[in-house]
């Protein structure tokens, strides 16, 4: 029997606290120098130890060890690549379609039957695209293993639903009349199914998540970029008014779009990145700029939000414009470039110059040439904004690394800088190259008899992807969320309608100078 202590009990063994203690206290005496005894308990493992080494690996193969050399080669499979790779994908099958006299599909307007608007001959394409847009989308998320991508058809079928049911709304003569496009109703549809499905709230106030058939179709970031490589812009219908649309269009829009992002975080207290994305989305061109700085930014989540505001708020824009520019008496080359310079999207923009309605159609001419160039902005914009963010990160990085005062420490620290280019070049908005590629192909390869039949087909194929974007927009807003962040959502509605009103005046003083004095 063993014997008792003073309690009368028998000893007990060691505890883990203790046996780590004395752990410690041996390596620690170990490694200044002393001396220790370091402590042995049994190996309980039951494991058999091998008594033969590990076969080694076979040798790699050509192709291994070409990937092994040349690690960039596999960047090709990303989702920041995919968009470039399906725009010019699509862009290649639209100019083979309209070189064989292939109609783009359209929505007819109708007024009482909705019918009205489907059985065209047009839209017979819609039968072979629906199936395409689907299978290139599923192909890019089951070549980067996105979680979830088996599942990809059912929640795709629902998107694409939405966004059918709001492009055959819109088309709808009083809806059209009244300027509440698609992007609207996809938004609207998104967000009633999203709260439908979400239902009531949680005990700890957090929503039920989307389910992940829904989740892995929700790619806001791919469709918008999608839509932008398939975005062409012709050098020749540029030409004549290149000049004066870029002065309407360039020399306020860096300088401002700095200034009310900086207002924006010093004023009403916006984090930056938001700010960033609020203001150039409402100097630039809405959706797709918000896209390419929250990619520049790497704050994707943070554009939902201004996205949604300026669909909404664009609205009384669009109708009021061009009312005030009759009533002024504005001349319709000077009305076209300020609808172009001022209001957000190209779709916006034309239905605003359509509003203004001149015999000689001017106001559309010039509003899409003003456009189109503001358009170009986004690449230069999002690559500087690219650049300042990563060294701002670089260097904060690297600051808070250098502030770990212990070796050890600071060897695991996961604050290790990175360096430069490479934190750029994650940051770069790779569907700006595909733009560019699309532009250069546009204007040197497609036959200049096509070239008209191209950008309108290529347009519409890109407008159904953004429509898509913005059923995801919807999927992503709660309204019990909403309420929560509605501070958030009132000060980015005020830095919307700064940002607006100073878009306003400042484009129309440039206009009137380049389309009315030269």
């Amino acid at each position: 029997m063993p014997p008792l202590n003073l309690a009368g009990k028998a000893p007990q063994p060691p505890s883990l606290l203790a046996r780590r203690e004395s752990i410690i206290s041996a390596a620690s005496s170990s490694h200044s120098g002393a001396s220790t005894t370091q402590p042995s308990y049994p190996d309980t493992s039951t494991k058999p130890v091998p008594s033969h080494p590990l076969p080694p690996l076979p040798p790699p193969t050509r192709i291994q060890a070409f990937l092994l050399q040349h690690p960039w080669v596999v960047g090709w499979n990303h989702e920041d690549w995919w968009s470039c790779w399906i725009g010019l994908f699509l862009f290649a099958l639209v100019s083979i379609a309209v070189h064989n006299n292939v109609p783009a599909a359209k929505f007819e307007p109708w007024t009482t039957n909705p019918f009205d608007s489907l059985f065209t001959s047009n839209n017979l394409d819609l039968l072979v695209l629906f199936p395409l847009q689907g299978s290139l989308v599923w192909l890019a998320l089951w070549a980067i293993r996105a979680k979830g991508w088996s599942q990809f058809y059912k929640g795709f079928l629902v998107i694409y639903s939405l966004a059918f049911l709001s492009k055959w709304l819109a088309a709808q003569t009083n809806v059209k009349s009244a300027s509440l496009g698609d992007s609207i109703w996809a938004i609207l549809f998104g967000t009633l199914l999203r709260n439908i499905m979400a239902g009531a709230p949680m005990a700890d106030g957090r929503s039920k998540a989307l389910p992940a058939w829904l989740k892995v179709a929700q790619q806001t970031e791919l469709y918008i970029a999608i839509s932008l490589v398939l975005l062409c812009i012709d050098f020749s219908v540029l030409k004549p008014l290149a000049p004066r649309a870029i002065f309407v269009s360039w020399v306020d829009t860096p300088s401002l779009f700095v200034l009310v992002a900086m207002i924006g975080t010093t004023w009403l207290r916006i984090d930056l990145q938001t700010s960033m994305i609020m203001s150039g989305a409402t100097f630039i061109c809405g959706s797709s700029a918000a896209i390419a700085l929250s990619a520049s930014l790497g704050a994707g989540s943070k554009a939902d939000l201004p996205i949604a505001i300026i669909s909404v708020f664009t609205i009384p824009s669009i109708i009021a414009l061009p009312y005030i520019a009759k009533a002024v008496g504005i001349s319709a080359k000077v009305a076209g470039a300020w609808f172009g310079g001022c209001v957000d999207s190209t779709g916006a923009v034309i239905a605003a110059a359509t509003i203004y309605n001149d015999p000689q159609n001017v106001a559309i001419e010039t509003s899409a040439v003003v456009k189109m160039v503001q358009n170009m902005l986004i690449g230069p914009i999002s690559v500087g904004v690219a650049v300042v963010w990563t060294q701002r990160e670089e260097r904060r990085m690297r600051a808070l690394h250098n502030s770990l005062k212990d070796d050890a420490l600071r060897s695991v620290s996961e604050f290790k800088p990175v360096p430069y280019k490479t934190l750029l070049w994650s940051r770069f908005p790779k569907f700006v190259l595909g733009f560019l590629v699309t532009a250069v192909l546009f204007n040197t390869v497609v036959p200049a008899e096509d070239r008209s039949g191209v950008n309108s087909f290529s347009f519409m194929v890109g407008e159904w992807f953004s429509t898509m974007s913005f059923v995801s927009i919807g999927l992503g807003l709660q309204f019990h969320e909403l309420r929560r962040e509605a501070r958030m959502l009132l000060k980015l509605t005020a830095l919307y309608s700064l940002a607006q009103l100073v878009d306003i005046l400042s484009t129309f003083g440039l206009a009137y100078v380049a389309f009315e004095m030269f």
